[in-house]
């Protein structure tokens, strides 16, 4: 069997075999497609521009740099301060911290997920070495009207990141297979999400994630009298 042969614009191709199935079907989406077989559903899709910049061969990247500092940071190693220094010194130390939170929101693998939020992490803390100017972890504070310093952008971004992708990969767990791309998430919204997950009869992994993400009242009742009514069903079963 042929399985799925992919050709590019001018003329190149990847051929992926499914030998061990009998149908396939290709799903659209927005970002993706979507290959639903016989016994698995997988994602099909190119690989992003920051991801490929980043673990690119013998990049020189500036996320890749900061990348391979982390690494080396985390294996103990004294050159992982000069290399993040060195990147500073070039002004590109923001865009490499952004490029690599934007390919951890990518990816599917949780280490590698976990190794690209690290090295933003690290790089974050060279990121604010002005005396002169009233900073945290990330960039400069701002005040809002009240006069209370608020964190930075950047460090706002970290923040969402890693909140977005804890409920990502919940969402992808083999147990509730509801498998989204980032944008997909950002196009169908956290709102969204929850009535998926309350249609898909998953109801308490809807109210714990209208708690996490503290949605409006109307949206977190609605998912707790769907999880409330899931128990009194499961008991009403159990009893007949």
């Amino acid at each position: 069997k042929l399985g799925i042969l992919m050709v590019g614009p001018y003329g190149d191709w990847l051929r992926f075999p499914y030998e061990n199935t009998e149908n396939v079907w290709i799903v659209p989406e927005i970002d993706c497609c979507r290959v639903v077989t016989d016994n698995a559903i997988e994602i099909l899709q190119r690989v992003p521009p920051a991801t490929a910049a980043l673990l690119r061969m013998g990049s020189i990247e500036p996320s890749a740099m900061l990348l391979d500092a982390s690494d080396a940071f985390v294996s103990g190693s004294p050159s992982s301060d000069e290399a993040a220094r060195a990147i500073t010194k070039t002004g590109m130390l923001l865009e490499a911290i952004e490029t690599c939170m934007d390919a951890a929101t990518r990816e599917y693998d949780i280490d590698m997920q976990k190794r690209l939020l690290r090295a933003a992490s690290y790089g974050m803390h060279f990121s604010y070495k002005d005396p002169n100017r009233s900073t945290i972890m990330g960039g400069s504070t701002f005040a809002n009207e009240d006069g209370d310093f608020m964190p930075s952008d950047l460090a706002i971004k970290f923040t969402t990141t890693a909140r977005n992708l804890r409920i990502l990969n919940s969402l992808r767990d083999p147990r509730i297979g509801f498998v989204l791309t980032t944008l997909e998430y950002d196009h169908i919204t956290p709102t969204g999400v929850i009535a998926r997950l309350v249609a898909i009869n998953r109801p308490s992994l809807a109210y714990s994630i209208s708690k996490y993400l503290n949605l409006p009242n109307n949206v977190q009742l609605y998912a707790r009298c769907a999880k409330a009514a899931a128990l009194v069903s499961s008991d009403k079963f159990k009893s007949d």
